[in-house]
C-alpha cells in the first residue's frame, strides 16, 4: 500500500502546482494578445502610409494637371538623368578596361625590352643581400685584408 504520507505530501503540493499552471497560461496569453495588437499596429501604420501616399500622389497629378509645361520638364528632366547614369556607367567600364590594358602593354613593352618587372628588381635585391647564416660575408674579405685597427674619431676626447 501507498504512505499515507506520499499522500498527504501529493494532496500538499497540488495548489502550488495548479497555482504556477494557470500562471505559465495567463503568460502565454499575455503574450499572444501582445503579438496581435503589435500586429494591429502595423497595419494601421502601413494604411496610413498608403492613404498619405495617394493623397500625395493626387496632388502632384492636380499640380501636374493645373502647370503642363511643368509636366514637360519632368519628363524631359528624367530622361536627361537617364542618360546621365548610362553616360556614368560605360566611363566607368572603359575607364576600367582601358587601365587593365595599360598595365598589360607595359608589362609586354618591359619583356620585349629586356627590362625586369618591379617585381623582380625587388627579388633580385633580397637575393643580394647577406643571409643570417653569412652574416656581413661582403665585409669580410675587405676587413681581413686590412690588419690594422680601427681608428678614433678625430673629434673624440679622451679623459684620463
Amino acid at each position: 500500500m501507498l504512505d499515507f504520507h506520499l499522500v498527504q505530501l501529493f494532496f500538499a503540493c497540488m495548489p502550488s502546482l495548479a497555482v504556477y499552471l494557470v500562471a505559465q497560461y495567463a503568460r502565454y496569453e499575455i503574450r499572444k494578445m501582445e503579438a496581435e495588437e503589435e500586429i494591429k499596429k502595423k497595419k494601421a501604420e502601413e494604411e496610413e502610409r498608403a492613404k498619405e501616399a495617394e493623397e500625395s500622389a493626387l496632388a502632384e497629378i492636380e499640380e501636374l494637371e493645373a502647370n503642363p509645361e511643368l509636366l514637360d520638364v519632368k519628363i524631359r528632366l528624367d530622361a536627361l538623368e537617364e542618360t546621365v547614369k548610362q553616360i556614368a556607367t560605360e566611363t566607368k567600364k572603359l575607364s576600367s578596361g582601358s587601365n587593365l590594358t595599360r598595365d598589360q602593354d607595359k608589362t609586354k613593352k618591359e619583356q620585349q625590352n629586356g627590362n625586369p618587372s618591379p617585381a623582380s628588381k625587388h627579388e633580385g635585391r633580397r637575393s643580394s643581400a647577406p643571409t643570417m647564416e653569412e652574416p656581413n660575408a661582403s665585409h669580410e674579405t675587405t676587413s681581413s685584408a686590412s690588419a690594422s685597427p680601427p681608428t678614433p674619431p678625430a673629434n673624440a676626447t679622451q679623459s684620463d
